[in-house]
């Protein structure tokens, strides 16, 4: 009987992908050391290109199944946030500096379009807005501006996401204006400090990633987040009102609520691929939503997820 080793790899990568996402929420596996292992990413191609040469010799199924094991492993740690050695594509010192301001009016669009290094967002009473986009050399922000808007974007530059273009960016924006913020984030690091802010909408979208969004003090009408690959981490305080939904894929979700906020989560419970802690966290369940006291909720997320994980946090902060 001959075995189908392709096969025999992705089955052994898979189930071993699977199984260190779940050790690492869990505690068995600590997170910070796992992904410490993608500094040695490079192991990953020799491991494969020895598969490759042992693959007509008797040593072929011992080679695939190490592969599988150490692809799959390595894999798994992504969904507790993506790993600080792995830079492909984001390499460069960002010592270049794109800077601009203004001020809005009543209402504003606001579209951050970030590739590829280190985002931080703040806030601040008034009107007045500035941006401090500091970029490696090639690879300059563009950005336009209104009474009304404000966009700021970048590429990852280089040939196939091979490049000096790391970003690092500063942007800070006003709590006096109502908000609808749009931020696109890939390969990065993003710092949302979001305190006092009035957003009418905040839609974000990640990919191999990791988010912290704090949330203290403000008002968000309509909030979604579709991420892959990475890490999200949501704070908010007994003033903070939130209202929307989350898809999270190969990844891990922290939401902070202190016991004080009535919270509504509603996730879609038949999916064997998303774990979360609901069931430990005191909160009453009727059907798919788990919610803390009556009346209106002052947090209220849709969650869903595949080969991903949720937690929430009602005391303590979030991990």
């Amino acid at each position: 009987m001959q075995i189908n080793r392709g096969l025999v790899f992705w089955g052994v990568t898979l189930i071993t992908a699977g199984a260190v996402a779940l050790a690492i929420p869990s505690g068995a596996i600590d997170g910070d050391t796992a992904r410490e292992l993608w500094r040695f990413w490079p192991v990953v191609l020799i491991v494969v290109g020895l598969a490759v040469i042992a693959a007509r010799t008797p040593l072929a199924m011992v080679a695939t199944l190490a592969a599988g094991l150490i692809v799959g492993g390595m894999a798994g740690t992504l969904v507790s946030g993506w790993p600080d050695g792995m830079s492909i594509g984001c390499g460069g010192e960002p010592e270049e500096v794109f800077a601009d301001e203004g001020a809005f009016a009543a209402t504003a669009d606001v579209e951050l379009d970030f590739s590829c290094g280190d985002l931080g967002v703040s806030t601040v009473g008034g009107t007045d807005w500035t941006v401090d986009a500091r970029y490696a050399r090639g690879s300059e922000p563009e950005g336009e501006s209104s009474e009304s808007s404000l966009r700021v974007a970048a590429e990852c530059g280089g040939s196939f996401g091979f490049g000096e273009s790391r970003q690092a960016w500063h942007v800070v924006l006003p709590t006096d204006v109502a908000l609808d913020l749009g931020v696109d984030a890939n390969a990065a690091s993003s710092d949302l400090a979001l305190d006092g802010a009035n957003l009418t909408s905040l839609h974000i979208d990640a990919n191999a990633g990791e988010i912290t969004i704090g949330l203290p003090g403000a008002s968000v009408e309509d909030f979604s987040v579709d991420a892959n690959a990475g890490s999200i981490s949501i704070a908010t305080d007994a003033s903070t009102t939130l209202a929307g939904s989350i898809e999270m894929n190969a990844g891990s979700l922290e939401l902070c609520v202190p016991d004080s906020v009535t919270v509504a989560v509603t996730i879609e419970d038949d999916n064997v691929t998303f774990g979360h802690n609901l069931d430990e966290s005191g909160l009453a369940r009727q059907g798919n939503t788990w919610r803390s006291g009556d009346g209106v909720a002052a947090v209220t997320l849709d969650v869903n997820g595949n080969a991903a994980s949720f937690s929430l946090y009602r005391d303590g902060g979030c991990s």
